[in-house]
């Protein structure tokens, strides 16, 4: 009998020492690292796992799918070639990779969300319950045939019940059945179960491990797993890179104007309206306003910093305050009473960056109109406005990327689920330039005498590009309400005055 160095052992001296049959196997490790069996299952079963977990922190709902796919793929690339039911594996998890790896990097995009609403990904969603479940069943039968393959009953119950857990799960999701806690856990519990016997059937199969048809392969495993990741990190920089921000249509502004719309600007001003926002108004909204009766002005400057903490010692204790050296944001809201038999404004909400905060992808304008209680004011006219900036003497103008009228359900620690109908204006704002600012406005009408005007809006501003899935500042609304996170920072700002009063103002009074 030869003599083996146990602890140096490649595969063909382990199957030579196997066949020498001598009393002393090797160790454990040596054992995993020479049977492709062994360690291809192992890698099936966590793959499995990992992709079965949803832990919402940390991106690991992101992450650990991920490793999962990586594993299930190189798991049967393994075993492809040991019957015909391993290959069909093999082929659906390709055809999962094909469709997974993409959704990763368009995560960082700005068109995820639309993406998400397709038809296409509907279709896409069921056609991968398919092939989850299509895969497991070729699992089951692939392992009851290297069952019989090692002289063992053909029967794998575990795989069986994946089978089964996954029917049940799709079945859930179908039927829109709400999940709870209990029932959770109790799939958690069964899932678990499932691994387990499973890995005991692997256990079971390790001698079968030895007879295993392995895969002829061009390229290691290490090379799949570092090239994968690599096109992954690259495609994910793209997106962060070039598609952050929504594509808008910048057009030079044109400095000419017609005698009447310099006659209404002319109007406007006398009446106390800004005379740099005028100049930012289309012509349309500009005739809209032509015999304009009274015209009430609303500014105030707003942080999107944290500003700093002041503490102070008063005689009924300590006080710790935010004060802010800067406000980046200045928002002037606008009331302009138009002629008629009944009273009708138009409101205008204007936004200036006075201090550049950095562009990083999306902002959206959220408005609560002053109809929005239905009795004392009604809307008149649809929302229009535009956004604008400067590039030394040229001043560049866009429509909104989209612009108007939103249902939504949004859930939030303090109101719960509500679903709600708002306007809203999408837009980026470019990385060159300054003086980076925009407009919205629409017409009420007086539907009851005696109300006030109260007019709001909703700035949110995204400060910072790192974030996954790259959600839009809209998305951010729709989902999470108005309250600012890491990533978004929310002003809120009102237009409030009584049109009754003899001396038309803010009922807030001036922010300047």
């Amino acid at each position: 009998m030869r003599e083996y160095d146990v602890n140096n052992l490649n595969e063909q001296e382990f199957d030579a020492l196997l066949l020498d049959g001598i009393a002393e196997l090797p160790p454990n490790d040596i054992a995993y690292e020479v049977t492709p069996w062994r360690k291809a299952i192992n890698r099936i079963l966590t793959g499995f796992a990992l992709g079965a977990i949803t832990l919402n922190f940390f991106g690991l709902n992101y992450l650990l799918p991920t490793i999962g796919m990586f594993l299930t793929l190189l798991g049967f690339r393994t075993l492809r070639n040991e019957n015909r039911w391993f290959r069909a594996c093999w082929i659906f998890t390709l055809i999962r990779c094909a469709y997974y790896f993409p959704t990763i990097i368009l995560n960082t995009t700005v068109y995820q969300d639309a993406f998400y609403k397709s038809a296409f990904v509907s279709v896409m969603n069921v056609v991968n319950m398919v092939l989850i479940l299509l895969l497991y069943i070729c699992f089951w039968k692939a392992l009851c045939a290297v069952k019989e393959k090692a002289g063992l009953e053909p029967h794998a119950g575990g795989a069986a019940a994946l089978i089964g857990w996954n029917v049940f799960v799709c079945s859930l999701g179908l039927l829109k059945i709400p999940g709870d806690l209990i029932i959770g856990i109790i799939l958690l519990v069964a899932y678990i179960c499932i691994i387990r016997s499973l890995i005991r059937l692997s256990k079971e199969l390790d001698e079968a491990g030895y007879c295993i048809c392995v895969a002829p392969v061009r390229f290691t495993d290490r090379t799949i797993v570092l090239a994968l990741t690599l096109v992954l990190l690259i495609g994910c920089a793209c997106g962060y890179i070039f598609f952050h921000q929504y594509p808008m249509d910048w057009q030079p502004v044109s400095q000419s104007e017609t005698d009447e719309i310099s006659e209404i600007k002319e109007h406007l001003v006398s009446l106390g309206f800004p005379e740099h926002i005028l100049d930012d108004l289309t012509q349309e909204d500009l005739l809209s306003c032509k015999d304009a009766v009274r015209v009430v002005v609303d500014v105030r400057d707003h942080p999107v910093n944290s500003g700093r903490k002041v503490r102070e010692i008063r005689d009924d204790g300590i006080h710790i305050y935010p004060v802010y050296d800067e406000k980046e944001l200045r928002i002037t809201g606008i009331g302009v009473e138009l002629p008629g038999e009944r009273e009708q404004w138009k409101i205008i909400h204007h936004f200036q960056w006075v201090i550049d905060p950095g562009f990083y992808g999306t902002e959206v304008i959220q408005l609560w109109p002053a109809y929005n209680n239905g009795k004392g004011w009604m809307s008149s006219s649809d929302v229009t406005g535009q956004v604008l900036y400067n590039e030394g003497d040229q001043v560049y103008t866009s429509p909104y990327f989209s612009l108007g009228n939103e249902t939504y359900t949004s859930n939030t620690i303090f109101w719960g689920e509500q679903t709600s109908t708002d306007v809203f204006a999408e837009f980026s704002m470019p990385k060159r330039g300054e003086n980076h600012r925009g407009y919205v406005s629409y017409t009420i009408k007086e539907a009851q005498d005696g109300w006030i005007v109260d007019a709001w809006i909703n700035y949110t501003h995204q400060n910072t590009w790192l974030q996954y899935p790259a959600i839009t500042a809209k998305q951010k609304h729709t989902t999470y309400g108005v309250g600012s996170t890491n990533v978004f920072k929310t002003i809120q700002d009102a237009l409030q005055f009584f049109p009754n009063d003899e001396e038309l103002g803010p009922l807030n009074g001036s922010g300047e």
